[in-house]
């Protein structure tokens, strides 16, 4: 009877630590300043900053384009050193997040946003 438990503990214990030995770049990320941030959505980047009422979205392939909801993120939020995903990678330059899919660049901070194709 102890032999099902300890199977059933040892299976959970192999699933947590597969879990963690695969976990990849963080889903978002902030400025040091916590004045812009990124979040991942699927194979798509959208990114917003404090002194915008909009945020810009990026894909792997093609512009950027504005969208009308915010990114939401507070402290707890990792702050960016490099990211990847995909085509879209993104780095901190002088506290500014840099994001780039090949065509496209944007980059984000407490400012706002800029795009450049």
């Amino acid at each position: 009877m102890r032999v099902l438990p300890v199977l059933l503990l040892a299976a959970i214990a192999a699933a947590l630590i597969a879990h963690a030995g695969s976990a990849s770049a963080p889903a978002a990320f902030r400025t040091p300043d916590a004045g812009a941030a990124c979040r991942a959505e699927g194979a798509t980047l959208v990114c917003s900053s404090l002194a915008s009422r909009q945020s810009v979205r990026l894909r792997g392939r093609g512009d950027a384009e504005l969208v009308k909801r915010l990114v939401w993120w507070d402290a707890s939020t990792p702050v960016l050193h490099r990211w990847s995903h995909g085509a879209v990678s993104c780095k901190l330059v002088s506290g500014a997040v840099i994001c780039r899919n090949g065509n496209t660049a944007i980059r984000v901070a407490g400012d706002g946003f800029a795009v450049a194709s």
